[in-house]
Formats: C-alpha cells, structure tokens, sequence
C-alpha cells in the first residue's frame, strides 16, 4: 500500500509506514516472546535493531555531501529504500554467520520465520489502516493476510511448504496492490525467503 497520508511528531513529519513498520515491530515481538520466551524474541529484537541502526547510516552511503555540509542530517535522515536493503543484508549476513558457527539452533530460525510472517502481515495490515486505497485492495489484504497468520500460528510449521507459501501469499496480495509484485515489502518477503530455505536446506543436509 501506498504512503498517503503522514503524522507530526514533534518537529517531525513521520510517514505512516514508519508507523506501521514499529507497531508491526511490537506485535510480533510481544508474539515470539509469549510462544518462544524471551530468549527468542531477543532475536528478533537484536534484527530490529541492525537493520535501523543500519538504515540509519546508510545515509552515509546514500547521501554523503548533504552529511558532510550538516552533520547533525545523520539525525534526521536516512538510506531510504537501499538503506533499509544494506540492513536486511547485513542481518541475512549475520544469520548465515551464526549459523555456520553453532549460534543459531534450528528453532531460532523458526522464530525468525515466524517473526517475518507477523511483522508483514501487521505491517501490511497497518498500511491499509493508515492510508487511502481502494477497498477491494484493503479487504484482499486485510483477509488474505489475516487468515494465513491464524493458519501459520495454529500450525507453527517454518519448513519450506509453508516459506513457499507465505510467498504466494504475499505476491497474491500484492498483485492486488497499486505498486504490483516490485513493491519493496513483496520483494524482500521473496529475499528473505529464499534465506530461509536455503538455511532449510542446509539444517536438512548436514
């Protein structure tokens, strides 16, 4: 879904999906820590955290003259779209790290499975809340979403079937969406999938 529509906080105009990204952030942590335990939302509140302070900087990147002529920017802005994609890059990096050393047991990718299906289908829910669309996207949306997270919680599968179809779920739904199958969310819902079945694949062959 779109950005329409955008809140002040302060001295700061906030886009809803910032919004949506930090309430779908809440839900999803507060989920993990009441079925796994505390231990294993500090997964996914060690990845909240890399991927902002990453995004954040990247700004660096992104925009180094503006940084240079004013310092304090780094405070107000951000890698936008390719900085939110270093940090997804930079937390896949580290799972894969993890993994490789013994950090990352088979249910802590579970629990960071289950972590991404909560927080895109709040997220995806949040933006239809929050901004103007047309209603038959919101009620794909809000539906479509809605009924896989109540299938996956009740099934708590994170084997490669159900990666697989929180794919097609989310290519579904965007397909119905004005910005198509190329929206960033849908394509890192595919990026992150791919990790977790290659992850999968792993666990299973070794």
């Amino acid at each position: 879904m779109p950005v329409t529509h955008y809140f002040t906080l302060g001295n700061l105009s906030v886009p809803s999906a910032w919004i949506a990204f930090i309430v779908a952030f809440v839900v999803a942590y507060s989920a993990v820590r009441v079925r796994y335990g505390k231990k294993h939302a500090e997964l996914l509140s060690d990845a909240f955290f890399y991927v902002v302070i990453v995004w954040k900087l990247s700004v660096l990147i992104t925009d180094f003259s503006s940084v240079i002529r004013s310092p304090m920017s780094i405070i107000y802005f951000d890698g936008g779209v390719v900085g939110f994609y270093l940090g997804l890059a930079f937390v896949a990096g580290k799972v894969l790290v993890d993994r490789k050393k013994g950090r990352l047991a088979a249910d802590g990718l579970r629990v960071l499975f289950t972590s991404t299906v909560i927080v895109q289908a709040v997220y995806q829910v949040m933006m239809v809340l929050l901004n103007d669309g047309q209603l038959v996207t919101q009620v794909v949306t809000i539906a479509v979403f809605g009924m896989f997270v109540v299938f996956y919680w009740i099934k708590d599968d994170g084997t490669r079937p159900f990666i697989l179809l929180f794919m097609a779920v989310h290519v579904f739904v965007a397909a119905w969406q004005p910005a198509g199958v190329v929206g960033t969310p849908v394509i890192v819902t595919v990026l992150l999938g791919c990790l977790f079945m290659a992850v999968d694949w792993r666990n299973r062959n070794e």
